[in-house]
């Protein structure tokens, strides 16, 4: 059988039984051989006997046919000689009145030639025997001797397995009564009629039986062995459609199992719970979970209609009972909330719906019905709500608190940037009297050291612009439309590039999905991430930029990218490049304040989109951001 056909009786009642009838098949079958081969032993045995005594029974009589005759008179020769035994008989020998000359041969005499040289189909070997034998020919062996003692005793037959040659022989034999033919002979040795004058025996040899057994043993062998193997075939082919027949019904109720068992634990899980009422017999019947919401013990409440009405909190039975005698009666469920009172006094909220079932007369038949435990969700909806007056409340004030720090913020940074900015003109306007009216006086190191001090100047005002705009542009407010990001970066090339006119530029626009956003802050994005390009392509004979996108990372967002074959960057401090003053190269390699990125993130975060950059040194950079496909709820602006 092989591995599926086993799984199919594995741990069933089916295998069980189908081994315990291939073992009571096997060993009634074996039993039936066992019973034939302990069997055959006998039935040998009683074949053999029934044959000795038929053959003992044929010497017996012709011996009585001999004695009634007084014995037989025959021609004397070599193998049939006058009986010496006979001679004092005066008519032992005669002749006819032809001259032929004749002996007599006596019962004995006949019945041993007979014995001599006529055997039977199975080697009878006959034999006479005496305890005072005439002949001593007919001198008992030891078993004859045993066995003649018993005739005396009364025995009437005596028989015996014995072995001759090696050869196991069935022995048998039977007493010779003494006749009044027999005193003619051995009337001297003082003998009457009825004494046991000795025996005759009989020796067959068990082994033409035993053959003739082994072949029917054979054939019963294989026909045992033939009905055994069908009937472990026919075991095995009701097994399996037994077996079958029982995992179809147990598939179904583990089916049906597993449906109760998760209806309950979601029943359990949900805090819900079902009940059914027959209208007709009026029983109700609870689902585990109503016990539990009601907190009853279903060992010592039944589901009846009092302890469903008695766990309603009083103030709500007569809805609960209005809501479905109406349901009943104008044929619709409903759907209410209602309290339950526990006997320890806590409330619960449950949600309970009900329908009811019609026959086709009208008649309504059953309603069905669940009820759900909301207690928690109560609960949570009241705290929910508490909390959120109390974070708007947290939220007003921290507005007005953040609304006020920003225009405190916003001055200071104002008041901060007009204070910086009359010392920064002062400092250049005095480096450039002393460059135009002194120059004659001062040494190249002198013109050197006020170009720096100039030089300085510019960065510091452009550092102070540069984080006005930073401050601002969280405050400014967005105009939001539809965008065309490949119009905007090419205006912002082409102003750029006015700005270097020895370099070699060159531009590349891909695809570009479409976008929302504010225009001009998006103009601020391309140009900071386009003169970037630029600034650090400044070692390349050309400097190639490519602006491309796709929608790949999503259906509500456009992907883009803005790439060059600069200088780029090592991965390892990519997470440095949007913060503010944060620079990857030193002012002596490239200008720059180190803002330019940081508004770039500011300004895509705000569009609710993202920003991350990808670079290899020497390589080139790849600076990445995403912004909605679509207007975002936030940022539609309101229709006029």
């Amino acid at each position: 059988m092989n591995s599926k056909r086993w799984d199919v009786f594995r741990s069933s009642a089916v295998l069980r039984n189908a081994v315990f009838a291939a073992f009571a098949w096997m060993v009634i079958s074996a039993g039936s051989v066992f019973w034939y081969l302990l069997d055959s032993d006998r039935q040998i045995l009683e074949i053999a006997r029934h044959e000795a005594a038929a053959y003992i029974g044929k010497d017996i009589a012709f011996r009585a046919w001999a004695t009634s005759h007084g014995g037989v008179y025959v021609a004397p020769s070599e193998t049939t000689p006058p009986n010496p035994y006979l001679s004092e008989i005066p008519d032992r020998d005669v002749e006819t009145t032809s001259g032929k000359k004749l002996t007599l041969m006596n019962p004995a005499y006949v019945l041993r030639e007979v014995q001599t040289h006529f055997s039977g189909p199975f080697g009878e070997k006959g034999r006479i025997v005496s305890l005072r034998p005439l002949n001593p020919i007919n001198a008992p062996d030891e078993w004859e001797r045993v066995a003649l003692l018993r005739f005396e005793a009364g025995a009437r037959e005596v028989s015996a397995v014995d072995r001759i040659d090696g050869v196991p022989h069935l022995r048998m034999m039977k007493p010779f009564l003494v006749e009044q033919g027999c005193l003619k002979c051995h009337g001297q040795q003082g003998y009457k009629v009825g004494d046991v004058r000795g025996g005759i025996a009989v020796s067959l040899s068990l082994e033409p039986f035993r053959q003739a057994s082994g072949e029917a043993k054979r054939h019963l062998m294989i026909g045992h062995a033939v009905g055994w193997i069908v009937g472990l075939l026919a075991i095995g082919l009701v097994a399996v459609r037994s077996r079958r027949r029982e995992l179809e019904r147990e598939r179904a109720n583990d089916i049906l199992r597993n449906s109760e068992a998760s209806l309950a634990e979601a029943q359990r899980i949900a805090h819900l719970g079902n009940w059914e009422l027959d209208l007709l017999s009026n029983v109700l019947t609870w689902s585990p979970e109503i016990f539990r919401i009601f907190e009853l013990d279903p060992t010592k409440f039944g589901a009846s209609y009092e302890a469903f009405l008695g766990a309603i909190h009083p103030d709500d039975r007569a809805m609960v009972n209005q809501a479905y005698t109406d349901s009943v009666a104008n044929r619709t469920p409903y759907d209410i909330v209602h309290r339950l009172l526990m006997r320890d006094g806590r409330i619960k909220y449950v949600n309970e719906k009900c329908e009811t079932r019609y026959a086709p007369d009208g008649k309504p038949i059953r309603s069905l019905g669940t009820i759900h435990d909301i207690t928690e969700r109560q609960r949570a909806e009241k705290a929910v709500r508490a909390l959120n007056q109390e974070l708007e409340q947290r939220v007003a004030a921290r507005t007005a608190q953040l609304e006020a720090a920003n225009t405190e913020l916003e001055a200071f940074a104002f008041s901060v940037s007009h204070d910086l900015r009359a010392p920064l003109r002062a400092i250049d306007g005095f480096s450039r009297i002393l460059v135009e009216d002194y120059e004659s006086t001062l040494d190249a190191e002198g013109r050197r050291l006020l170009g720096v001090v100039r030089e300085n100047s510019a960065r510091m005002a452009q550092l102070i612009d540069d984080i006005l705009s930073f401050s601002r542009m969280s405050r400014r407010d967005m105009e939001t439309g539809d965008l065309d990001i490949g119009a905007l970066a090419q205006s912002v090339f082409d102003e750029l590039r006015a700005a270097v006119p020895g370099r070699m530029l060159v531009l590349k626009i891909g695809e570009l999905p479409t976008a929302w956003g504010d225009r001009a802050m998006m103009r601020q994005v391309l140009a900071n991430l386009i003169s970037n390009a630029i600034k650090f392509t400044g070692p390349r004979a050309e400097a190639l930029i490519e602006i491309a996108g796709d929608t790949d990372n999503g259906a509500d967002e456009s992907h883009f990218y803005v790439r060059d074959n600069g200088v780029g960057f090592d991965m390892q401090y990519v997470e440095k490049l949007f913060g503010v003053f944060q620079r990857l190269h030193s002012t002596e390699e490239f200008e720059g304040t180190g803002i330019g990125l940081a508004i770039v993130k500011r300004i895509i975060v705000r569009h609710g989109g993202r920003v991350w950059a990808e670079g290899e040194v020497d390589g080139g950079a790849t600076m990445h951001f995403t912004l909605p496909r679509i207007a975002q709820p936030q940022q539609r602006r309101p229709q006029s």
